[in-house]
């Protein structure tokens, strides 16, 4: 939790239960976190390195233009444990908070993750849960894939030495 003034008013910003009820937020974080905006891009396991490029540019634009929204929607539901307010006002009192700091909407961000992270949102939501589930996965697929992809070699004759004297 953090408190904050904006207008000469203190606010508290918290990231617990209100937030991680919030479907809109927990789907936007998780988003932003697990990089699903560059994942969605590549279309194939077997991209050329410039596609991959490509997909991590294209992907990291998408998630950059998704931030002011995030902002809106995080800073909005981290008021309402303590002091909640309609989303319009929310919305205006971020504003206001962002000039007054001269934040721009990605240091708002980094700040708001701060404060869910300090708050224990990321586990409450069960971000974190479903994080390490899918990197489990990815693991597993990885091995797996390997041991397919290995080409037995028993087709082949036996080489032997031939030495020459």
């Amino acid at each position: 939790m953090k408190t904050i003034t904006v207008n000469g008013k203190e606010l508290k910003l918290e990231y617990s239960f209100e937030a991680a009820e919030n479907k809109d937020i927990v789907q936007k974080m998780f988003r932003l976190v697990s990089g699903s905006f560059i994942y969605k891009r590549l279309t194939s396991p077997e991209a050329s390195e410039v596609e991959e490029i490509s997909a991590a540019f294209d992907g990291s634009a998408e998630m950059l233009s998704e931030i002011p929204h995030v902002c809106r929607t995080a800073f909005y539901v981290g008021l309402l444990e303590n002091n909640p307010v309609s989303e319009a006002e929310a919305k205006n009192l971020m504003k206001q908070y962002m000039k007054d700091n001269k934040l721009s909407f990605f240091n708002l961000y980094e700040e708001i993750k701060g404060i869910m992270e300090d708050d224990g949102f990321f586990v409450l939501s069960g971000i974190t849960d479903m994080l390490e589930k899918m990197n489990e996965s990815a693991e597993k697929a990885a091995e797996e894939e390997k041991k397919i992809t290995k080409i037995p070699q028993d087709h082949k004759p036996k080489q032997t030495s031939v030495s020459t004297k």
